[in-house]
């Protein structure tokens, strides 16, 4: 199981994507997982109930901008928020976890989750890749993507672990600052090392959902 580590808008996807497909691995999409989440109307009332209105899109889905921005300024309502969805989120990873140890046994997992590091669940990874691209770069894609102002890019990175932690934590750095082809080949060169991981049941590293994440034997 590898991780991928970085800033908003540094291209973490694609390189966990590119990872994938040099050892026919399997991409856990962290972004969609939420997606499935949000769409519960549970989850919904739930939210509205925590941050005191409606948060709701004219089609019925949850309106994310009007969610971020009550969070964002009220620090109350944001951990009352992260109560309710942290618990639920984990327990969606380590569900998907289970089916594919079930579905794919040995098959190279590749974690695409933006708070990989601030979940605890970098721990559970035998190799972990920080893919660095410079701050003018992140916030254009970020924004352009999103359509959020600079500001909300910079304060939604504010709110992260901080990016040299996280490469400090990284046993190697993809550089993606001139296109995909590019770190399409960084990514290609660790084939045969991928290969090479240990196959260790992440049970072992993380036993139920309830419970937390813990480093692989020797880490």
């Amino acid at each position: 199981m590898i991780g991928v580590l970085g800033g908003i808008g540094s291209g973490k996807s694609t390189a966990a994507h590119f990872l994938a497909e040099t050892d026919s691995g399997v991409v856990l999409d962290a972004d969609a997982e939420v997606a499935a989440l949000f769409a519960q109307e549970e989850v919904l009332s739930a939210l509205e109930a925590a941050t005191g209105g409606p948060l709701r899109l004219p089609e019925g889905g949850l309106d994310r901008a009007t969610l971020a921005g009550r969070i964002f300024g009220d620090p109350a309502a944001k951990a009352r928020v992260e109560a309710l969805l942290h618990p639920r989120v984990r327990a969606r990873h380590w569900e998907s976890l289970a089916a594919l140890e079930r579905t794919r046994p040995g098959a190279l997992v590749v974690l695409d989750i933006p708070l990989l590091m601030e979940g605890g669940l970098h721990s559970i990874c035998e190799l972990l890749f920080f893919v660095e691209t410079a701050a003018p770069q992140r916030a254009a894609r970020a924004t352009a993507r999103h359509g959020w102002k600079p500001e909300e890019w910079a304060r939604r990175e504010a709110s992260q672990i901080p990016l040299p932690r996280k490469r400090s934590a990284a046993h190697a750095i993809l550089v993606n600052d001139a296109g995909p082809e590019r770190l399409h080949l960084q990514c290609a060169r660790w084939a045969d090392a991928l290969r090479e991981l240990p196959v260790r049941p992440f049970r072992a590293r993380w036993p139920s959902a309830e419970a937390l994440p813990s480093p692989p034997v020797g880490a």
